[in-house]
């Protein structure tokens, strides 16, 4: 179920991201698109301005005005470029186009003529023309316009938004890029995680055969007559038994957490939560005694049912009382705090040991974190334990924090919501 779930949520996500790469590259052409619309908006006012202006100061040269009136008037064309292109005020008035345009910052090669109204007899008929019909008063007839053309316009509406074209599709391609980079990464680290839980999951299974058969064997050898009467050979089979019991609790930690992490189903069910923290405490009594230590266990409140796996509950609490035993230089004095409320339980446990410092107390709940001691001996252990604590806790609906500081000892503090039956 979890896994299934795991997986509904991975495949959302996917299809989101990648809606929304598409969703950017809409909104990308769609702003570039918008651009060029500006951008040929503001060039065709540009070009009216101009217009305007050439017509003004066309309106002020008489020579060059009576020519094309003298033109037009005698019929034989609907242009005058086609009868006065050769002519010297022709070149003129091409000269006073080219000074208009540059006024207004138009460098585009262009083409031009007066012609009649309507008139499909022009050099620049075709194509997307613009027209001034304000020569009424400058030629003194009616019925004639200014035509004049840019063959490279489009070009240049394009060259004005290039940069911006670029810097869209550079910035889609990095983004894209950064997306499969991401997605293979997390594609790999998947396939590496997965198969990490494989390996525990299938080594935990293989030590638990061979496990126990050393518990099986140590205890028939340790009830041997022999053996009972040999003050030093019945200390090694106590060794045998408190090394394969460390080395059981181990697997189980492993077994656990690859079975938590991978998904596969486990058993939830009502329990007391002082009645097996008390059990828990129980099995630590032997090493508590064995380095002069305490533990204390208060408890105040009614209600202590949880809902969860009590086997993974158990492992949880076992792992914090280990922890405060192992990373202690004194006697342990261990203190856990049971409080029960309306709706919610908080389970305190207190120790006297060396404490974790500022730097390392974040990464604690970190899978396979040790803290660094400068001694690779003194780092016991997989850096699983507090990962699959914090694990439990949150499959539980619980929360966990931790305090601490050197030489002084640690205080871990976890609320679990009641179960209310």
């Amino acid at each position: 179920m979890i896994v299934m779930k795991r997986k509904k949520i991975q495949l959302i996500l996917l299809i989101f991201t990648i809606s929304s790469l598409f969703l950017l590259v809409g909104i990308q052409i769609s702003w570039v698109l918008k651009s060029a619309r500006m951008q040929e908006a503001q060039f065709n006012h540009t070009v009216t301005l101009a217009m305007n202006r050439i017509v003004e100061n066309l309106s002020q040269n008489q020579a060059i005005c009576s020519e094309m009136n003298n033109c037009l008037r005698a019929g034989k064309s609907h242009s005058c470029f086609l009868l006065m292109r050769n002519r010297m005020e022709w070149a003129y008035l091409d000269t006073l186009i080219k000074n208009d345009l540059k006024y207004y910052n138009i460098n585009l090669d262009y083409e031009f003529d007066i012609v009649e109204k309507g008139a499909k007899v022009s050099l620049i008929a075709d194509g997307e023309t613009y027209i001034n019909d304000n020569l009424e008063k400058v030629l003194e007839q009616a019925g004639y316009e200014l035509r004049l053309r840019f063959p490279e316009k489009s070009e240049f509406i394009k060259a004005q938004i290039g940069y911006i074209f670029i810097s869209s599709i550079s910035l889609l391609l990095l983004v894209s890029g950064s997306f499969i980079l991401i997605y293979k990464f997390y594609k790999r680290e998947r396939k590496l995680t997965e198969n990490i839980i494989d390996f525990i999951n299938n080594m935990t299974h293989e030590f638990k055969t061979p496990l126990t058969n050393i518990a099986l064997a140590n205890g028939l050898i340790s009830k041997n007559e022999i053996i009972e009467k040999d003050e030093k050979l019945a200390s090694y089979t106590k060794v045998i038994k408190n090394e394969h019991q460390r080395l059981k609790e181990k697997v189980e930690v492993l077994l656990k957490a690859a079975l938590s992490e991978n998904g596969n189903p486990l058993s939830t069910e009502l329990f007391d939560a002082a009645f097996e923290l008390k059990n828990v405490v129980d099995s630590f009594t032997v090493r508590i005694s064995e380095k002069k230590g305490s533990v204390v266990v208060n408890s105040s409140g009614h209600n202590f049912t949880l809902s969860g796996n009590i086997e993974m509950f158990q492992v949880a609490i076992g792992n914090l009382i280990d922890n405060a035993i192992r990373y202690n230089n004194n006697s342990p004095r261990i203190i856990i705090d049971l409080k029960s409320t309306k709706d919610i339980i908080v389970i305190t446990i207190t120790d006297n040991g060396k404490g974790i410092s500022k730097e390392n107390l974040s990464r604690i709940f970190e899978k396979f974190y040790r803290i660094p001691t400068g001694d690779i001996h003194e780092n016991e252990g997989f850096g699983l334990g507090l990962y699959f604590v914090k694990n439990t806790v949150t499959q539980m609906n619980g929360n966990i924090k931790v305090t601490s500081a050197l030489d002084k000892g640690t205080t871990f503090t976890i609320d679990f919501p009641v179960s209310k039956g």
